[in-house]
């Protein structure tokens, strides 16, 4: 699961700010992970997905890839 951080320039008190989020775990998928499916606490291995993929759309096709576009 790929993990972006932004950055913002130094807050006037002197802190500077963050923001952090996971990508969903759908292959070529750009969404924000909303869903988490299952983890592996000992291996620190999770699964997560955006909401379109959470409710099991677009489905897989035999080949990997997805059936609609």
């Amino acid at each position: 699961m790929p993990r972006v951080t932004l950055k913002a320039g130094p807050a006037p008190d002197g802190h500077e700010e963050e923001l952090s989020e996971y990508l969903c775990d759908w292959p070529d998928c750009p969404n924000i992970a909303t869903q988490v499916l299952g983890c592996v606490r000992e291996l620190g291995l999770s699964a997560v997905v955006c909401d379109l993929h959470a409710n099991g759309r677009p489905e897989r096709s035999v080949d990997g890839s997805d059936a609609t576009p």
